[in-house]
Protein backbone atom coordinates (compact mmCIF):
# COMPACT_ATOMS: atom_id res chain seq x y z
CA UNK A 1 0.00 0.00 0.00
CA UNK A 2 1.25 3.48 -0.86
CA UNK A 3 0.19 6.73 0.73
CA UNK A 4 0.91 9.82 -1.36
CA UNK A 5 -0.61 12.82 0.39
CA UNK A 6 -2.38 15.68 -1.39
CA UNK A 7 0.57 17.60 -2.76
CA UNK A 8 -1.16 20.97 -2.87
CA UNK A 9 -1.85 20.79 0.86
CA UNK A 10 1.55 19.56 2.02
CA UNK A 11 4.26 20.85 -0.28
CA UNK A 12 5.65 24.37 -0.26
CA UNK A 13 6.67 23.85 -3.91
CA UNK A 14 6.14 21.23 -6.57
CA UNK A 15 9.79 20.17 -6.23
CA UNK A 16 9.20 17.98 -3.18
CA UNK A 17 6.23 16.39 -4.92
CA UNK A 18 8.44 15.68 -7.96
CA UNK A 19 11.13 14.19 -5.73
CA UNK A 20 8.58 11.93 -4.03
CA UNK A 21 7.34 10.82 -7.45
CA UNK A 22 10.88 9.88 -8.47
CA UNK A 23 11.48 8.04 -5.18
CA UNK A 24 8.24 6.12 -5.79
CA UNK A 25 9.61 4.79 -9.10
CA UNK A 26 13.20 4.34 -7.85
CA UNK A 27 12.65 2.28 -4.69
CA UNK A 28 10.87 -0.65 -6.42
CA UNK A 29 13.78 -0.89 -8.86
CA UNK A 30 16.35 -0.84 -6.06
CA UNK A 31 14.41 -3.50 -4.16
CA UNK A 32 14.26 -5.73 -7.27
CA UNK A 33 18.05 -5.57 -7.57
CA UNK A 34 18.82 -5.84 -3.86
CA UNK A 35 19.22 -8.97 -1.77
CA UNK A 36 17.03 -8.18 1.22
CA UNK A 37 13.73 -9.79 2.23
CA UNK A 38 11.82 -6.57 2.86
CA UNK A 39 12.08 -2.79 3.09
CA UNK A 40 9.63 -0.32 4.64
CA UNK A 41 10.11 3.38 3.89
CA UNK A 42 8.26 6.46 5.11
CA UNK A 43 8.89 10.17 4.57
CA UNK A 44 7.19 13.04 6.38
CA UNK A 45 7.22 16.78 5.76
CA UNK A 46 6.09 19.32 8.35
CA UNK A 47 4.53 16.57 10.44
CA UNK A 48 2.56 14.95 7.61
CA UNK A 49 3.47 11.53 6.20
CA UNK A 50 3.81 12.11 2.44
CA UNK A 51 5.21 8.71 1.49
CA UNK A 52 4.65 5.31 3.12
CA UNK A 53 5.39 2.09 1.29
CA UNK A 54 6.63 -1.46 1.86
CA UNK A 55 8.49 -3.78 -0.53
CA UNK A 56 9.18 -7.50 -0.43
CA UNK A 57 8.37 -9.96 2.32
CA UNK A 58 7.62 -9.94 6.03
CA UNK A 59 8.17 -13.71 6.03
CA UNK A 60 9.90 -15.55 3.21
CA UNK A 61 8.84 -19.06 4.24
CA UNK A 62 5.14 -18.14 4.29
CA UNK A 63 5.51 -15.85 1.25
CA UNK A 64 3.85 -13.15 3.35
CA UNK A 65 4.15 -9.79 1.65
CA UNK A 66 5.45 -6.90 3.74
CA UNK A 67 2.82 -4.24 4.48
CA UNK A 68 3.20 -0.77 5.95
CA UNK A 69 1.35 -2.02 9.06
CA UNK A 70 3.91 -4.75 9.80
CA UNK A 71 5.86 -4.06 12.99
CA UNK A 72 9.67 -4.08 13.21
CA UNK A 73 11.93 -4.20 16.22
CA UNK A 74 13.46 -0.72 16.04
CA UNK A 75 16.07 -1.51 18.70
CA UNK A 76 18.24 1.49 19.58
CA UNK A 77 15.60 3.95 18.42
CA UNK A 78 14.37 3.14 21.94
CA UNK A 79 17.04 5.50 23.25
CA UNK A 80 15.30 8.54 21.78
CA UNK A 81 12.03 7.51 23.44
CA UNK A 82 13.87 7.02 26.74
CA UNK A 83 15.65 10.37 26.48
CA UNK A 84 12.31 12.03 25.74
CA UNK A 85 10.81 10.53 28.90
CA UNK A 86 13.79 11.74 30.97
CA UNK A 87 13.37 15.27 29.58
CA UNK A 88 9.67 15.20 30.48
CA UNK A 89 10.56 14.35 34.09
CA UNK A 90 13.16 17.13 34.07
CA UNK A 91 10.55 19.62 32.86
CA UNK A 92 8.38 18.55 35.80
CA UNK A 93 11.30 19.23 38.20
CA UNK A 94 11.30 15.58 39.26
CA UNK A 95 14.96 15.24 38.35
CA UNK A 96 17.86 17.27 36.97
CA UNK A 97 20.08 16.16 34.13
CA UNK A 98 23.23 16.77 36.17
CA UNK A 99 22.00 14.81 39.18
CA UNK A 100 24.11 11.84 40.14
CA UNK A 101 22.52 8.54 39.18
CA UNK A 102 22.94 7.12 42.69
CA UNK A 103 20.47 9.70 43.98
CA UNK A 104 17.72 7.65 42.34
CA UNK A 105 19.35 4.21 42.37
CA UNK A 106 21.02 3.94 45.80
CA UNK A 107 21.84 0.27 45.27
CA UNK A 108 24.64 1.48 42.96
CA UNK A 109 26.51 2.67 46.07
CA UNK A 110 27.68 -0.92 46.52
CA UNK A 111 29.36 -0.95 43.10
CA UNK A 112 32.98 -2.05 43.39
CA UNK A 113 34.02 0.64 40.88
CA UNK A 114 33.77 3.82 42.94
CA UNK A 115 33.73 5.94 39.79
CA UNK A 116 30.07 4.97 39.46
CA UNK A 117 29.38 7.56 42.17
CA UNK A 118 30.27 10.34 39.72
CA UNK A 119 27.96 9.29 36.90
CA UNK A 120 25.22 11.79 36.02
CA UNK A 121 21.98 11.38 34.11
CA UNK A 122 23.31 13.64 31.33
CA UNK A 123 26.37 11.40 30.93
CA UNK A 124 24.13 8.34 30.51
CA UNK A 125 22.03 10.17 27.90
CA UNK A 126 25.09 11.28 25.93
CA UNK A 127 27.03 7.97 26.24
CA UNK A 128 29.82 9.68 28.16
CA UNK A 129 29.63 7.78 31.47
CA UNK A 130 32.33 5.29 30.46
CA UNK A 131 29.99 2.32 31.03
CA UNK A 132 30.56 -1.01 29.32
CA UNK A 133 28.49 -1.43 26.15
CA UNK A 134 26.34 -4.45 27.05
CA UNK A 135 27.86 -6.08 30.11
CA UNK A 136 30.39 -8.86 30.49
CA UNK A 137 28.06 -11.45 28.95
CA UNK A 138 26.23 -9.93 25.99
CA UNK A 139 25.18 -13.21 24.40
CA UNK A 140 21.55 -12.28 24.95
CA UNK A 141 22.06 -9.91 22.02
CA UNK A 142 22.54 -12.94 19.76
CA UNK A 143 19.80 -14.90 21.52
CA UNK A 144 22.17 -17.40 23.15
CA UNK A 145 20.60 -16.66 26.51
CA UNK A 146 17.43 -14.87 27.64
CA UNK A 147 17.44 -11.15 28.18
CA UNK A 148 17.97 -10.57 31.91
CA UNK A 149 15.17 -9.87 34.38
CA UNK A 150 15.50 -6.85 36.65
CA UNK A 151 17.23 -8.52 39.63
CA UNK A 152 19.69 -10.36 37.41
CA UNK A 153 20.35 -7.22 35.43
CA UNK A 154 21.26 -5.32 38.58
CA UNK A 155 23.79 -8.01 39.41
CA UNK A 156 25.30 -7.75 35.94
CA UNK A 157 25.59 -3.97 36.27
CA UNK A 158 27.36 -4.33 39.62
CA UNK A 159 29.72 -6.92 38.14
CA UNK A 160 31.15 -4.72 35.37
CA UNK A 161 33.39 -1.73 36.10
CA UNK A 162 33.68 1.37 33.95
CA UNK A 163 35.72 1.11 30.78
CA UNK A 164 36.88 4.74 30.94
CA UNK A 165 36.58 7.59 33.41
CA UNK A 166 33.37 9.58 33.20
CA UNK A 167 32.99 12.59 30.92
CA UNK A 168 35.99 11.86 28.70
CA UNK A 169 34.50 10.73 25.41
CA UNK A 170 31.44 9.33 23.68
CA UNK A 171 31.42 5.58 24.35
CA UNK A 172 28.18 3.92 23.33
CA UNK A 173 26.39 1.94 26.03
CA UNK A 174 23.12 0.02 25.93
CA UNK A 175 23.67 -0.66 29.62
CA UNK A 176 23.64 3.07 30.33
CA UNK A 177 20.25 3.59 28.68
CA UNK A 178 18.82 0.57 30.50
CA UNK A 179 19.89 2.31 33.74
CA UNK A 180 17.99 5.41 32.55
CA UNK A 181 14.92 3.19 32.29
CA UNK A 182 15.42 2.24 35.94
CA UNK A 183 15.66 5.93 36.88
CA UNK A 184 12.36 6.62 35.10
CA UNK A 185 10.77 3.82 37.12
CA UNK A 186 12.21 5.13 40.39
CA UNK A 187 11.16 8.74 39.79
CA UNK A 188 7.70 8.07 38.32
CA UNK A 189 6.90 5.11 40.57
CA UNK A 190 5.62 3.26 37.51
CA UNK A 191 7.05 0.51 35.29
CA UNK A 192 9.12 1.97 32.46
CA UNK A 193 6.91 0.51 29.71
CA UNK A 194 3.79 1.98 31.30
CA UNK A 195 5.35 5.43 31.68
CA UNK A 196 6.43 5.75 28.05
CA UNK A 197 3.09 4.40 26.82
CA UNK A 198 1.20 7.01 28.83
CA UNK A 199 3.51 9.98 28.26
CA UNK A 200 5.15 9.49 24.87
CA UNK A 201 3.30 6.97 22.70
CA UNK A 202 -0.38 7.64 23.44
CA UNK A 203 -0.18 11.47 23.33
CA UNK A 204 1.05 11.15 19.72
CA UNK A 205 -1.53 8.44 18.91
CA UNK A 206 1.15 6.04 17.73
CA UNK A 207 -1.07 3.01 17.29
CA UNK A 208 1.69 0.72 16.04
CA UNK A 209 4.42 1.58 18.54
CA UNK A 210 5.23 -0.44 21.67
CA UNK A 211 8.10 -0.32 24.20
CA UNK A 212 8.67 -4.07 23.80
CA UNK A 213 7.35 -7.14 22.02
CA UNK A 214 4.13 -8.66 23.36
CA UNK A 215 1.79 -11.41 22.18
CA UNK A 216 -0.98 -9.11 20.82
CA UNK A 217 1.33 -7.90 18.00
CA UNK A 218 2.63 -11.37 17.09
CA UNK A 219 0.64 -11.68 13.85
CA UNK A 220 1.98 -8.35 12.54
CA UNK A 221 5.57 -8.80 13.68
CA UNK A 222 8.15 -9.02 10.90
CA UNK A 223 10.43 -12.06 10.69
CA UNK A 224 14.12 -11.17 10.82
CA UNK A 225 16.78 -13.00 8.84
CA UNK A 226 20.45 -13.91 9.03
CA UNK A 227 22.99 -12.70 6.50
CA UNK A 228 22.96 -14.75 3.29
CA UNK A 229 25.20 -17.80 3.20
CA UNK A 230 27.40 -18.78 0.22
CA UNK A 231 24.31 -20.20 -1.51
CA UNK A 232 22.49 -16.87 -1.03
CA UNK A 233 20.14 -18.49 1.49
CA UNK A 234 18.93 -16.64 4.59
CA UNK A 235 17.58 -18.27 7.73
CA UNK A 236 14.83 -16.88 9.97
CA UNK A 237 15.76 -15.61 13.42
CA UNK A 238 13.35 -16.03 16.36
CA UNK A 239 12.48 -12.39 16.98
CA UNK A 240 9.24 -12.68 18.99
CA UNK A 241 10.92 -12.20 22.35
CA UNK A 242 10.87 -9.63 25.15
CA UNK A 243 13.97 -7.58 25.91
CA UNK A 244 12.80 -7.34 29.55
CA UNK A 245 14.96 -5.02 31.66
CA UNK A 246 16.80 -3.67 28.59
CA UNK A 247 13.73 -2.33 26.74
CA UNK A 248 14.70 1.28 27.47
CA UNK A 249 17.80 0.72 25.34
CA UNK A 250 16.67 -1.69 22.63
CA UNK A 251 13.12 -3.00 23.09
CA UNK A 252 10.87 -0.71 21.06
CA UNK A 253 8.81 -1.97 18.12
CA UNK A 254 7.14 0.25 15.53
CA UNK A 255 6.34 1.06 11.90
CA UNK A 256 8.00 3.55 9.56
CA UNK A 257 5.09 6.01 9.53
CA UNK A 258 4.77 5.97 13.33
CA UNK A 259 8.47 6.81 13.60
CA UNK A 260 7.93 9.72 11.22
CA UNK A 261 5.27 11.08 13.57
CA UNK A 262 7.40 10.54 16.67
CA UNK A 263 10.48 12.30 15.28
CA UNK A 264 8.40 15.10 13.74
CA UNK A 265 7.23 15.86 17.28
CA UNK A 266 10.87 16.72 18.10
CA UNK A 267 11.01 19.62 15.65
CA UNK A 268 11.19 23.04 17.25
CA UNK A 269 7.74 24.64 17.33
CA UNK A 270 5.75 21.41 17.05
CA UNK A 271 4.34 21.93 20.58
CA UNK A 272 4.40 18.19 21.17
CA UNK A 273 6.02 16.04 23.88
CA UNK A 274 8.54 18.64 25.13
CA UNK A 275 9.10 22.37 25.25
CA UNK A 276 11.50 23.81 22.69
CA UNK A 277 14.34 24.31 25.16
CA UNK A 278 14.34 20.61 26.01
CA UNK A 279 14.38 19.73 22.32
CA UNK A 280 17.32 22.06 21.69
CA UNK A 281 19.21 20.42 24.54
CA UNK A 282 18.61 16.96 23.09
CA UNK A 283 19.57 17.97 19.56
CA UNK A 284 22.68 20.02 20.25
CA UNK A 285 26.05 18.28 19.98
CA UNK A 286 27.32 17.00 23.31
CA UNK A 287 30.12 14.82 21.94
CA UNK A 288 31.88 14.18 18.67
CA UNK A 289 31.96 10.50 17.74
CA UNK A 290 35.23 8.82 16.91
CA UNK A 291 34.45 7.81 13.34
CA UNK A 292 35.68 8.07 9.75
CA UNK A 293 32.67 10.24 8.95
CA UNK A 294 31.64 13.37 10.80
CA UNK A 295 29.26 12.13 13.48
CA UNK A 296 28.11 13.57 16.77
CA UNK A 297 25.78 12.66 19.60
CA UNK A 298 23.29 14.71 21.60
CA UNK A 299 21.00 13.35 24.31
CA UNK A 300 19.46 10.18 22.93
CA UNK A 301 19.93 11.49 19.40
CA UNK A 302 22.65 10.75 16.87
CA UNK A 303 23.78 13.60 14.61
CA UNK A 304 24.75 12.89 10.99
CA UNK A 305 25.85 15.19 8.18
CA UNK A 306 24.71 14.66 4.59
CA UNK A 307 26.69 17.22 2.68
CA UNK A 308 25.77 20.53 4.32
CA UNK A 309 22.57 19.07 5.75
CA UNK A 310 22.75 18.51 9.53
CA UNK A 311 20.38 15.73 10.56
CA UNK A 312 19.47 14.06 13.82
CA UNK A 313 17.83 10.71 14.47
CA UNK A 314 18.92 7.23 15.44
CA UNK A 315 19.63 3.80 14.09
CA UNK A 316 18.71 0.39 15.42
CA UNK A 317 20.21 -3.09 15.14
CA UNK A 318 18.31 -6.12 16.44
CA UNK A 319 18.75 -9.79 15.53
CA UNK A 320 17.52 -9.88 11.93
CA UNK A 321 16.40 -6.25 11.73
CA UNK A 322 18.24 -3.04 10.83
CA UNK A 323 16.57 0.37 11.04
CA UNK A 324 17.46 4.03 10.52
CA UNK A 325 15.86 7.46 10.91
CA UNK A 326 17.37 10.76 9.72
CA UNK A 327 15.60 14.08 10.35
CA UNK A 328 16.28 17.43 8.70
CA UNK A 329 15.00 20.01 11.21
CA UNK A 330 15.56 22.99 8.89
CA UNK A 331 13.13 21.60 6.31
CA UNK A 332 11.10 19.53 8.78
CA UNK A 333 11.75 16.32 6.86
CA UNK A 334 11.92 12.84 8.37
CA UNK A 335 13.12 9.76 6.46
CA UNK A 336 12.69 6.29 8.00
CA UNK A 337 13.94 2.99 6.55
CA UNK A 338 13.29 -0.42 8.16
CA UNK A 339 14.80 -3.68 6.82
CA UNK A 340 14.50 -7.27 8.03
CA UNK A 341 17.91 -8.86 7.60
CA UNK A 342 20.99 -8.47 9.73
CA UNK A 343 23.37 -7.37 6.95
CA UNK A 344 21.17 -4.58 5.56
CA UNK A 345 22.25 -0.93 5.55
CA UNK A 346 19.14 1.24 6.05
CA UNK A 347 21.20 4.38 6.68
CA UNK A 348 22.57 4.08 3.14
CA UNK A 349 18.99 4.09 1.85
CA UNK A 350 18.10 7.10 4.03
CA UNK A 351 21.09 9.01 2.68
CA UNK A 352 20.15 7.99 -0.85
CA UNK A 353 16.69 9.49 -0.37
CA UNK A 354 18.23 12.70 0.95
CA UNK A 355 20.57 12.81 -2.06
CA UNK A 356 17.49 12.73 -4.30
CA UNK A 357 15.81 15.45 -2.27
CA UNK A 358 18.99 17.55 -2.49
CA UNK A 359 19.07 17.31 -6.28
CA UNK A 360 15.48 18.45 -6.60
CA UNK A 361 16.16 21.26 -4.10
CA UNK A 362 19.09 22.37 -6.29
CA UNK A 363 16.64 22.81 -9.17
CA UNK A 364 14.64 25.37 -7.19
CA UNK A 365 15.80 28.24 -9.41
CA UNK A 366 15.17 26.37 -12.65
CA UNK A 367 12.56 28.20 -14.72
CA UNK A 368 9.80 26.34 -16.51
CA UNK A 369 10.72 25.39 -20.05
CA UNK A 370 8.73 26.67 -23.01
CA UNK A 371 9.06 23.18 -24.50
CA UNK A 372 7.23 20.01 -23.46
CA UNK A 373 10.20 18.29 -21.82
CA UNK A 374 8.04 15.74 -19.99
CA UNK A 375 7.69 13.84 -23.27
CA UNK A 376 11.33 12.73 -22.89
CA UNK A 377 11.00 11.27 -19.39
CA UNK A 378 11.24 7.55 -18.79
CA UNK A 379 13.30 4.55 -17.74
CA UNK A 380 15.23 2.83 -20.49
CA UNK A 381 17.30 -0.34 -20.80
CA UNK A 382 19.63 -2.20 -23.11
CA UNK A 383 22.25 -4.89 -22.69
CA UNK A 384 24.59 -2.52 -20.88
CA UNK A 385 22.59 -0.33 -18.55
CA UNK A 386 19.44 1.10 -17.04
CA UNK A 387 19.02 4.82 -17.53
CA UNK A 388 16.45 7.32 -16.29
CA UNK A 389 15.75 10.60 -18.02
CA UNK A 390 14.36 13.03 -15.45
CA UNK A 391 12.88 16.50 -15.98
CA UNK A 392 12.76 19.15 -13.24
CA UNK A 393 11.60 22.55 -14.45
CA UNK A 394 13.81 23.40 -17.42
CA UNK A 395 16.52 20.92 -16.40
CA UNK A 396 16.88 17.49 -18.01
CA UNK A 397 19.21 14.87 -16.55
CA UNK A 398 20.15 11.30 -17.40
CA UNK A 399 21.30 9.00 -14.61
CA UNK A 400 21.64 5.39 -13.50
CA UNK A 401 18.76 4.68 -11.07
CA UNK A 402 20.10 1.32 -9.91
CA UNK A 403 22.39 2.75 -7.20
CA UNK A 404 21.67 4.22 -3.77
CA UNK A 405 23.02 7.66 -4.78
CA UNK A 406 21.47 8.04 -8.24
CA UNK A 407 22.11 11.78 -8.63
CA UNK A 408 25.79 11.62 -7.71
CA UNK A 409 26.65 11.06 -11.40
CA UNK A 410 24.29 12.79 -13.82
CA UNK A 411 24.56 13.76 -17.45
CA UNK A 412 22.97 17.13 -18.14
CA UNK A 413 20.89 17.21 -21.32
CA UNK A 414 19.75 20.11 -23.49
CA UNK A 415 16.67 20.42 -25.69
CA UNK A 416 17.46 20.52 -29.43
CA UNK A 417 14.06 19.77 -30.96
CA UNK A 418 10.98 17.66 -30.17
CA UNK A 419 12.87 14.46 -31.03
CA UNK A 420 16.39 15.28 -29.91
CA UNK A 421 18.41 16.13 -26.80
CA UNK A 422 22.13 16.76 -26.43
CA UNK A 423 24.54 15.80 -23.62
CA UNK A 424 26.01 19.13 -22.55
CA UNK A 425 27.73 18.16 -19.28
CA UNK A 426 29.04 14.75 -18.22
CA UNK A 427 31.93 12.81 -16.71
CA UNK A 428 34.91 12.84 -19.06
CA UNK A 429 34.58 9.08 -19.58
CA UNK A 430 31.02 9.48 -20.85
CA UNK A 431 29.53 11.13 -23.94
CA UNK A 432 29.52 14.90 -23.62
CA UNK A 433 28.52 16.65 -26.84
CA UNK A 434 26.68 13.65 -28.30
CA UNK A 435 22.98 13.36 -29.15
CA UNK A 436 20.00 11.49 -27.70
CA UNK A 437 17.41 10.80 -30.39
CA UNK A 438 13.83 9.71 -29.61
CA UNK A 439 11.48 7.60 -31.68
CA UNK A 440 7.82 8.18 -30.83
CA UNK A 441 4.71 6.22 -31.78
CA UNK A 442 1.66 7.85 -33.36
CA UNK A 443 0.25 8.10 -29.84
CA UNK A 444 3.40 10.08 -28.80
CA UNK A 445 4.72 7.19 -26.68
CA UNK A 446 8.48 6.57 -26.70
CA UNK A 447 9.26 3.40 -28.66
CA UNK A 448 13.06 3.63 -28.42
CA UNK A 449 15.93 6.08 -28.09
CA UNK A 450 19.38 6.27 -29.60
CA UNK A 451 21.45 7.32 -26.62
CA UNK A 452 24.76 8.57 -27.95
CA UNK A 453 24.65 6.03 -30.75
CA UNK A 454 23.29 3.03 -28.82
CA UNK A 455 19.64 1.97 -28.89
CA UNK A 456 17.69 1.74 -25.64
CA UNK A 457 14.07 0.76 -25.06
CA UNK A 458 11.50 1.49 -22.35
CA UNK A 459 12.28 -0.89 -19.50
CA UNK A 460 9.15 -3.05 -19.69
CA UNK A 461 9.36 -3.39 -23.47
CA UNK A 462 13.04 -4.35 -23.26
CA UNK A 463 12.46 -6.99 -20.57
CA UNK A 464 9.53 -8.48 -22.47
CA UNK A 465 11.59 -8.74 -25.65
CA UNK A 466 14.53 -10.19 -23.74
CA UNK A 467 12.29 -12.84 -22.20
CA UNK A 468 11.00 -13.90 -25.62
CA UNK A 469 14.50 -14.01 -27.09
CA UNK A 470 15.72 -16.27 -24.30
CA UNK A 471 12.68 -18.56 -24.13
CA UNK A 472 14.54 -21.58 -25.68
CA UNK A 473 17.40 -21.18 -23.18
CA UNK A 474 14.90 -21.12 -20.31
CA UNK A 475 13.28 -24.34 -21.56
CA UNK A 476 16.67 -26.09 -21.73
CA UNK A 477 17.52 -24.86 -18.24
CA UNK A 478 14.25 -26.19 -16.83
CA UNK A 479 14.78 -29.55 -18.54
CA UNK A 480 18.27 -29.91 -17.12
CA UNK A 481 17.04 -29.13 -13.59
CA UNK A 482 14.57 -32.07 -13.58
Amino acid sequence: MIVLAEVSELMETSLLASAISFIDSWLPLRYEHSDVPGIAVAISHKGEVVFNKAYGYANLEKEERLATTHIFRIASHSKTFTATAIMQLAEQDKLKLDDHVMKYLPWLESHKDRRYQKITIRQLMSHSAGIIRDGLDRDYAQLKRPYPESAQFRDEILEAGLITDTNLEMKYSNLGFAILGMIIEAVSNRPYNQFVMENVIRPLRLKNTFPDYSEPIKDRFVTGYTRADLNRVRFPIPTVISTKSTSAARGFCSTADDLCRFFSAHFIGSKQLLDDESKKEMQRTHWEVRSKEKQEYGLGLAVEYIGSRRTFGHGGAAPGMMTSTLCDPQNELVVVVLMNCIDADPKLVCKGIYSILSYFESCNSASKSIHDLKRFQGRFMNLWEIKDIVVVGSKIAALCPNVWQPFDEVEELQYIDDHTLKVVNANGYLSKGERVEFRFSEASMIESIRYCGMTMWPKLAYLEALSKENAPAKQISRALSH
